[in-house]
């Protein structure tokens, strides 16, 4: 009788043992992977940790109030045009323009009347586009409108000084003093338009 007991009882067992995958599955109450790993429940504890997160970043966003992302707009726009104007940007295309030490102007070692008459009389309009910027800044120095230093870019002095023709003159001057652009008289007439605007003091 005991044996057929047994034999009973590791029947059941083996029948149990060979349904393997489905048993394991009504023990856990859950879904496996093929090695009879817990896949639902990990699932389910991950999905809720990344619901929790996303709606404590959530709740954090709505508890600040809009005016809080319009100051930080603002900064922002600041901070850009801040890099801008610093870089002598601007807008004006000249920005890459390097200047060599033994390159720059000294605006109070030049004799403006004898080297502007000198160089009307040769056609050099290049160099007549050169002294009309500098003797703007001569100018412009003596009222005080800018400091003048000779470590100072042109761009500086641009920034300085603020107004639109003063940029337009800049530029002329960089193209031609430095990127070696030719000039003419059209050029030149231009240069002594813009310096009678911005002496008289120019709007921006």
């Amino acid at each position: 009788m005991l044996k057929v007991m047994t034999v009973m009882l590791n029947d059941s067992l083996a029948a149990t043992l060979a349904k393997g995958h489905n048993y394991k599955r009504s023990l856990a109450g859950a879904d496996l992977d093929d090695d009879g790993n817990l896949i639902t429940q990990m699932d389910h504890s991950i999905n809720s940790t990344t619901n929790s997160v996303e709606n404590v970043i959530s709740d954090i966003v709505n508890a600040i109030p809009w005016q809080i992302y319009v100051i930080l707009g603002v900064i922002f726009l600041a901070w850009i045009a801040y890099l801008i104007l610093r870089n002598g940007m601007l807008g004006m295309g000249y920005s890459n323009v390097k200047i060599e030490p033994d390159e720059a102007d000294n605006i109070y070692d030049i004799d403006f009347d004898h080297e502007t008459a000198s160089a009307l009389s040769l056609g050099n309009y290049a160099q007549l586009v050169r002294l009309v910027y500098l003797r703007t800044l001569h100018t412009l120095d003596q009222e005080g409108r800018i400091v003048w230093r000779i470590y100072k870019t042109p761009t500086q002095f641009a920034s300085e000084v603020g107004t639109a023709e003063f940029r337009k003159m800049t530029r002329q001057f960089l193209r031609v003093r430095y990127g070696k652009f030719p000039a003419d008289k059209t050029l030149y007439d231009q240069m002594l338009a813009w310096q009678h605007q911005v002496l008289k003091g120019g709007a921006s």
